[in-house]
C-alpha cells in the first residue's frame, strides 16, 4: 500500500511540473525558437522535478518513523540530498527528453496544419476577383446595348457568383457541383463570346459524389479563355475533356493560341498558384503537363482523389 500512495505522488509531482512546463514555458519557447532559454528551463524543470520526488522520499519516511507504515520502505536518513538529486536527474532528463520529442512533434503538426490552411485560403481567395471583375465589365458594356440579355446574363451570373462565394466555406464539394459550376462559368464565357468562338465540353463522370475541393480546376478553364485567340479571320476554339473513373480525375484543355499577348492583370491567378494549391492539396497524387506552340496551348492534370 505504501508502495501505491509513493507511486501516486510521484506521478502527480511530475504529471503538474510537465504540463505547467508544456503549457507555458515549452510553447513560449518553441515560438520564440531560441535555444538558450528552452535548455535553461528544461534543466529547471528536471530540477524542479528531482527536488519534488527528494520531498516526497522524504515524507514517506517521516511517515514510517511516526508509525503511520509499518514497513521500513525508505532509508534515506543517511544519504545526502545532493546525492539523491543527482541520482535522480538522469532518469528524468530521459524521461523529460521523450516528453519534449513528443511536444515538438504535436507543435510542428499543428503549425503545420495551420500553415496549409492559411495558404489555402490565400490562394483560394486569389481566384474570386479575376471572373468577377471580367463578367461585370463585360455586363457594363452589354446594357448599353441590349438589356434583356443583360438580365439572362445577370441571372445566370448569380449561380456562378453564388457558388464561387459558398463554396469557399466547405473544404470540399461533391463533383457534380463543381462541374455544374464549370458549365455554368462556361455558358457565361459563351455569352461574352457570342459566335466567334467554338466551344466542346465532354463530362464523363463515374460517380458524381467523389469529393474535391472547391474552385480547384476553374482556373485552368478560364485560363483557356482569357488566352484564347482574338483574330476576326481565324475562329477561336476551346476543347474541354473532363473523364472522372474509379479514384482518378482527368482533364484535358486545349485552346488556339492568341496571336496577341493579353496583358497580365494583378488580380489574376497564376498557374503557379494552381500548382501551390495542388501541392498543398494533393503532393505527389497530382501530374500536371502544359504545352505550348504558336498556335495551340494545351493543358493536362490527373488526379488521384
Amino acid at each position: 500500500m505504501q508502495r501505491f500512495f509513493c507511486f501516486l505522488c510521484f506521478c502527480a509531482i511530475t504529471i503538474i511540473i510537465a504540463i505547467s512546463f508544456s503549457k507555458t514555458l515549452f510553447q513560449k519557447t518553441i515560438r520564440s525558437q531560441k535555444t538558450v532559454p528552452f535548455v535553461v528551463k528544461f534543466i529547471a524543470m528536471v530540477t524542479l522535478m528531482a527536488v519534488g520526488l527528494l520531498l516526497v522520499e522524504k515524507a514517506f519516511y517521516i511517515l514510517e518513523i511516526k508509525g503511520f507504515f509499518n514497513s521500513t520502505y525508505y532509508s534515506v536518513e543517511n544519504i545526502p540530498d545532493i546525492k539523491r538529486v543527482g541520482d535522480m536527474i538522469p532518469g528524468l532528463i530521459a524521461c523529460n527528453l521523450v516528453f519534449c520529442v513528443v511536444l515538438l512533434y504535436y507543435e510542428y503538426t499543428v503549425l503545420q496544419q495551420t500553415n496549409l490552411e492559411a495558404q489555402l485560403k490565400l490562394l483560394h481567395a486569389q481566384i474570386n476577383p479575376h471572373f468577377m471583375f471580367n463578367v461585370l465589365n463585360y455586363l457594363y458594356v452589354l446594357m448599353q446595348k441590349d438589356t434583356d440579355l443583360a438580365s439572362t446574363l445577370l441571372l445566370k451570373y448569380s449561380d456562378v457568383l453564388r457558388y464561387q462565394l459558398y463554396s469557399g466555406e466547405k473544404g470540399t464539394v461533391k463533383l457534380d457541383q463543381e462541374i455544374q459550376f464549370l458549365k455554368d462559368f462556361i455558358d457565361v464565357e459563351k455569352f461574352r463570346w457570342e459566335d466567334k468562338l467554338d466551344v466542346a465540353c465532354s463530362w464523363t463522370m463515374d460517380n458524381p459524389n467523389k469529393d474535391i475541393p472547391p474552385l480547384l480546376l476553374m482556373p485552368f478553364v478560364e485560363n483557356a479563355f482569357k488566352h484564347v485567340s482574338r483574330s476576326p479571320s481565324n475562329k477561336g476554339f476551346i476543347h474541354i475533356l473532363f473523364e472522372q473513373k474509379n479514384n482518378q480525375l482527368y482533364l484535358d484543355i486545349e485552346n488556339s493560341r492568341s496571336d496577341k499577348p493579353v496583358k497580365k492583370k494583378s488580380t489574376g491567378i497564376g498557374l503557379e498558384n494552381v500548382k501551390a494549391r495542388l501541392e498543398i492539396l494533393y503532393g505527389q497524387r497530382y501530374s500536371l503537363t502544359i504545352k505550348e506552340s504558336d498556335a495551340l496551348y494545351q493543358v493536362k492534370l490527373k488526379l488521384y482523389l
